[in-house]
């Protein structure tokens, strides 16, 4: 099926849905046609101009019938429109809201990716719709509406937000309506995604897999110190991690309370909290441990000595973080922020960088649009990318195997070509949020995904502090709880369960992942690769994996001492050994892993079948 006409607005039949293109522009000539592809379908839009100008805003919109749609998974992302505000006031929602009630979200290169899924209870993609465009912005917004036929209005807006200016132009819309597991749609995507814009992922070093140590929640700034950093490094090395981030408080900023990054922007090492910075990281090191510093580019305080420099070339000011915001069209602006970080690493002899608050970046709130007056891009988003890209290849160009961490909500597949790891936004204590967050990431990224790092009471049960990490199984463990204060039972605990991790973690990491009852938060997940297999509940539910491998782990996340499995297939008898969170052996047993039956393992415990 293909239709290609010259107007400025029609609508396009796709499987049973109207779809109507809006938007007037008397610079540009419209051309829109239809394509089915392995049951995919694809709205292709082009646009081609005399002369370079802006793009006026165009709009898709149809409405979706709620034919089995029960939830959906969107954009997390800023709601368009709205003022600059800190990245904790961005909830995860499973709630499709009423047309009249929708917000419609923000996507761009540094604002999630431009996709939504609508699913039913029963894990199976009912729409999953995206757009090729992954650096200009682009908006969703999806609502409950009755009128002609209850279901949903869809509208996709792109041009909404100023990009640059253009003679040509091309997107494709793909709406995918296979009935289908929604975690394989997801993937689908993230690999159409690749390919249409040609990507080319960052390299995940071995590091990136293993256990982290985070100083945030354990030390905050205050805490940060040579000393401090070197004792939780080496309790950390012996439980099994690999890398130690130390976070806010190793730079310069004595009365950094007055506000939070008031002086950010110099990078320059706090020399009464190190006094040789260059030997300390080296000792870190010889424990084997890799070294990572925290910084924040997007924050340039008042105080920090580059401010003066840079006060004139500034999208504008997060006056609840206390700092301007750079404009990276700027090159002296990125130059800056490459150099720094470049020259820091060399230096000091780091292993990367937990690189803060690129969100920060897009064109909500870019100013000056103007190309010129010492900008050399228009769009803000492309010269984030930009940016980003400068600070990858001259960090790796220093160490091939560079660790590199982003966060949420900068996860667009484009970033993941510079960056190896991607962790969930902050959450600490929290093991809903962090497993939602976690598991929601990882079908729509290629690379590591990290759990936002762990924290607990040093008083809490260990079985209860073991659910932190348990719940965040399939994702990277950063533990960030002061190690010093905690008992000789939780370091066990911790110590087992992390050796538990490691031995899995490519299964768990790389695996081929499906993750179920994404509606509720997630009520259990099965990952395997290779020979391996892991299954782990979260909620009290049946569990039927694909899968049983010859090497299997199930881990029991919940408080409850049973799981019950209702198996299709006859995996016949294997031979079980089931502990306690802290490795006690609670008994040896042989279960038939067909049909109806449940499995006696402890609250936090695991099962191991060799």
């Amino acid at each position: 099926m293909a239709l290609s006409i010259h107007l400025n607005a029609q609508v396009y039949p796709i499987n049973g849905l109207e779809l109507a293109v809006n938007g007037n522009d008397d610079h540009f000539k419209r051309t829109v046609s239809v394509s089915t592809e392995s049951g995919i379908t694809y709205l292709n839009i082009y646009l081609s101009a005399s002369k370079k100008a802006i793009p006026k805003p165009i709009s898709i919109n149809f409405k979706q019938p709620s034919i089995d749609i029960q939830s959906y998974l969107s954009p997390y992302g800023a709601n368009a429109e709205s003022n600059a505000t800190s990245l904790y006031n961005y909830p995860i929602s499973r709630m499709i809201p009423v047309s009249f009630a929708a917000k419609s979200k923000f996507t761009s290169a540094t604002m999630d990716q431009p996709s939504i899924t609508f699913i039913n209870n029963n894990n199976k993609n009912r729409l999953t719709l995206a757009a090729s465009e992954l650096t200009y912005p682009i908006t969703f917004l999806a609502g409950e509406n009755e009128d002609n036929g209850v279901g949903f209005e869809i509208r996709m807006g792109l041009f909404e937000y100023p990009t640059k200016s253009l003679t040509s132009y091309q997107v494709k819309i793909r709406l995918d309506h296979r009935d289908i597991n929604y975690n394989s749609a997801q993937k689908d995507l993230l690999k159409w995604w690749q390919t249409e814009n040609n990507l080319n992922f960052a390299s995940v070093p071995k590091a990136a897999h293993l256990p982290f140590y985070c100083t945030w929640y354990a030390l905050k700034a205050d805490g940060v110190n040579a000393e401090n950093v070197e004792r939780q490094a080496k309790l950390a090395k012996e439980l099994g991690c690999e890398t130690i981030i130390v976070d806010d408080g190793w730079q310069k900023a004595q009365d950094a309370k007055a506000g939070y990054c008031l002086y950010n922007g110099d990078w320059e090492v706090d020399t009464i909290r190190f006094k040789d910075f260059k030997s300390h990281v080296k000792k870190v090191q010889n424990m084997g441990m890799n070294y990572m510093l925290w910084v924040g580019p997007t924050m340039i305080g008042e105080k920090s000595k580059i401010y003066a420099k840079l006060k004139n070339k500034m999208l504008y000011k997060a006056d609840w973080a206390a700092a301007w915001v750079p404009d990276p069209r700027f090159p002296e602006v990125r130059k800056y922020l490459t150099d720094r970080l470049v020259s820091l690493m060399k230096q000091s002899g780091i292993n990367g960088y937990k690189i803060d608050f690129m969100d920060l970046m897009n064109s909500r709130f870019a100013g000056k649009m103007a190309y010129g007056d010492g900008r050399d891009y228009e769009s803000v988003e492309e010269a984030t990318v930009k940016l980003l890209a400068d600070i990858y290849n001259g960090c790796k160009a220093n160490n091939k195997d560079v660790l590199i961490e982003f966060r949420q909500f900068y996860t667009n597949p484009i970033l993941q070509q510079y960056a190896n790891m991607f962790r969930a936004i902050d959450c600490p204590n929290d093991i809903l949020e962090n497993r939602t967050r976690t598991l929601d990431i990882r079908n729509l990224n290629n690379q590591v995904v990290h759990a936002d790092p762990l924290a607990w009471n040093e008083q809490e049960k260990p079985a209860m502090s073991a659910l932190q990490l348990l719940n965040t199984m399939l994702s990277v463990p950063q533990v960030s709880t002061d190690l010093g204060k905690m008992d000789k039972n939780q370091l066990k605990m911790l110590k087992f369960l992390l050796s538990q991790w490691r031995d899995f973690n490519e299964t768990l990491t790389r695996g081929e992942a499906f993750n179920y009852g994404p509606e509720a938060f997630y009520t259990w997940s099965e990952t395997s690769l290779d020979n391996e297999t892991v299954i782990v509940a979260y909620q009290n539910s049946t569990l039927n994996p694909q899968k049983i491998n010859k090497k299997s782990m199930i881990v029991n996340a919940t408080h409850q001492d049973q799981l019950v499995f209702n198996m299709d297939k006859d995996f016949g008898t294997r031979n079980l050994t089931v502990y306690d969170c802290s490795g006690n052996i609670i008994k040896k047993e042989k279960v038939n892993f067909k049909g109806l039956f449940k499995i006696n393992v402890p609250g936090s415990g695991i099962v191991r079948i060799d």
